[in-house]
């Protein structure tokens, strides 16, 4: 398949979000951002979490015929062990992602979403989408719980409060799931395929790329995706930031960050339809 990416940082930081593609494969991250005041207990970093995971994922899935839940937990598994020995793996601060993989193999087309990023199909009967929204429903229900405890906090202290929270769940029934250090949530993951003829077009998204249609509601999916298809990845991005420019002082659509890192990375059938075939 014909394959195109943009990615943009939440401007004046590090870029968070990591993506790795080849015609049949697509690995797509997002390192969970946390105040820098924060104490992770990992020497490297979440960038360095998130490329080394990805990488690792990336290297499964295309080198493997393994399951995709297979190829991620084994890839959760041996980035724990490049660093065990040097970081506090079980801070419970300790570098998280969420994955988001697609992969075209045989007649088939696969696709694995842990977390709040999202796969997008594009299929005959209508876009189909699949989102991970438990880390969404656990901080919304936290911050209600908490709206007491953090209203005169400033905005620092506050994300360091639900940050803290939030983390007390990660990675359990009660809560939700997260690459992180445990492999076994992986098992966890949503996942499904399609024929891979049937699939025209695809695209995984981070949840900062997807604002426009999740937290802003100024468009559905299959505007997004046909926006995707003809302005490309970095035409939405561009436009996220037109609609997050518009809205500084996150009163029109309140949210933690005025800016989040955005990551698109689109899939498109090639016009003979023959590519993407292993």
């Amino acid at each position: 398949m014909l394959v195109s990416v943009a990615t943009a940082p939440n401007p004046g930081r590090i870029n968070e979000d990591f993506a790795v593609a080849s015609p049949e494969t697509v690995v797509l991250l997002d390192g969970a951002g946390l105040p820098s005041s924060m104490n992770t207990g990992c020497t490297h970093g979440v960038p360095w979490f998130v490329r080394t995971l990805g990488a690792s994922i990336f290297k499964h899935a295309t080198e493997r015929p393994a399951a995709l839940t297979e190829c991620l937990a084994d890839a959760i598994d041996s980035t724990a062990r490049l660093h065990a020995g040097t970081c506090d793996l079980g801070n419970p601060m300790t570098p998280t992602s969420t994955v988001a993989i697609t992969r075209a193999r045989g007649d088939a087309f696969e696709w694995l979403v842990l977390a709040d990023s999202t796969a997008v199909l594009s299929l005959p009967d209508g876009i189909d989408v699949i989102s991970d929204h438990r880390v969404s429903a656990v901080t919304d229900q936290q911050r209600a719980d908490m709206a007491k405890e953090l209203e005169h906090l400033p905005e620092t202290e506050r994300r360091t409060a639900l940050a803290y929270a939030q983390r007390q769940l990660m990675n359990s029934a009660a809560g939700y799931w997260v690459a992180a250090t445990e492999a076994g949530a992986a098992e966890q993951s949503l996942t499904g395929e399609v024929s891979l003829s049937s699939v025209r077009a695809a695209a995984v998204l981070t949840d900062g790329a997807a604002r426009a249609v999740d937290d802003f509601g100024v468009m559905g999916w299959p505007d997004l995706m046909s926006r995707l298809e003809t302005s490309g990845p970095r035409g939405v991005i561009n436009h996220t930031r037109e609609l997050e420019r518009s809205d500084p002082q996150r009163r029109r659509w309140p949210r933690s960050k005025c800016h989040d890192d955005a990551t698109v990375v689109l899939m498109q059938r090639e016009p003979e339809g023959l590519l993407g075939k292993q």
